[in-house]
């Protein structure tokens, strides 16, 4: 009876300590914030707006990606400059935002090309500076990498020694990896989940060139990363707080991150949705006993984003 009484207690014991080492595991949830100087201008009311969603939430991390336009041949680079630099944060990264904007296609000495749009096909042509409406995959290979090499020395002109770089309008050319790499990219962050922008863009012809552009390929020197929390003017906060809940409850490739990106040049219109959106992340992630984190890309971790609850993961 003893032995048995013994038995017993240490049974109990087990079960106690196996409820105690199964217990759901808090994960580290690595989401992204990329915000893009698109290149046209800076206005107080947008820069006034990053500054006070900044304020309010000091610890999240950005990925700046810069369109070196604002400095090259610019009569406003020096005052540009400074504005941007000033909003640069100590765990912040500064990338490469990529686009045949007038001045670099100037310096590139390439021949400007003015249609299609990503507006529309051949009736709308472009009249003047045509980099935010003219995707840079129309140039040929040759051009692409004049283009980029421009684009490159321009930013590291200004000061910053970028890693990352993203292509406007979402589709890389054909062989940019390969002059990325040569001047020390290390990560390509164009490409977004092609249904996140589907149904506000239907109606243009980018949506025919995203749907038919090839998967985003990394390469040993180059990764190339699909933005799976999609741009904040095409969002609602509570989609992409839905959006983000789903992410991490699956398994899903490695080449898909929770990256939301938001135009510097919109901020004005966006910040509300984008400080509800983080806000709503956040308690999500609380409310799983995980740990959000706003990182950067280039920071030397590449670790695969996991399952909010560990063991409860599962496959969708």
């Amino acid at each position: 009876m003893i032995n048995r009484w013994i038995l017993g207690i240490f049974s109990i014991l087990f079960l106690l300590y196996s409820l105690s080492s199964t217990e759901v595991q808090a994960a580290r949830l690595d989401a992204y914030l990329v915000v893009k100087w698109e290149g046209r201008e800076l206005s107080e009311p947008n820069l006034e707006s990053f500054d006070a969603m900044r304020k309010k939430n000091p610890d999240v991390n950005v990925i700046h990606l810069i369109n070196p336009s604002y400095f090259k041949d610019n009569p406003k680079s020096a005052s540009n400059l400074e504005a941007i630099k000033k909003r640069i944060a100590d765990g912040d990264e500064v990338g490469l935002y990529f686009l045949p904007s007038a001045n670099l296609v100037k310096a590139a000495d390439v021949i400007p090309i003015r249609k299609p749009t990503f507006w529309g096909y051949g009736e709308e042509l472009c009249a003047k500076d045509c980099g935010q409406e003219v995707p840079v995959t129309v140039y040929n290979r040759s051009d692409v990498s004049k283009l980029f090499w421009a684009a490159h020395a321009a930013i590291k002109d200004a000061g910053f020694n970028p890693t990352t770089y993203a292509v406007h309008g979402w589709i890389a050319p054909a062989g940019l990896s390969e002059v990325a790499q040569s001047l020390g990219y290390t990560n390509d962050l164009t490409a977004i989940d092609f249904k996140l922008v589907k149904d506000q863009l239907k109606e243009y012809p980018i949506v025919e060139w995203l749907k038919a552009a090839p998967a985003p390929l990394s390469t040993p020197s180059v990764s190339a990363w699909t933005q799976a929390g999609g741009a904040m003017e095409f969002s609602d906060d509570a989609d992409l707080v839905k959006r983000f809940d789903q992410f991490f409850a699956q398994d899903h490739d490695r080449q898909a991150i929770f990256a939301l990106s938001v135009s510097q040049e919109s901020f004005f219109l966006t910040r509300l949705r984008l400080e509800n959106a983080i806000a709503g992340m956040k308690a999500k992630a609380e409310s799983g006993s995980d740990e959000l984190v706003f990182k950067t890309i280039s920071d030397g971790k590449r670790s695969r984003p996991i399952a909010g609850k560990v063991l409860k993961s599962k496959k969708l």
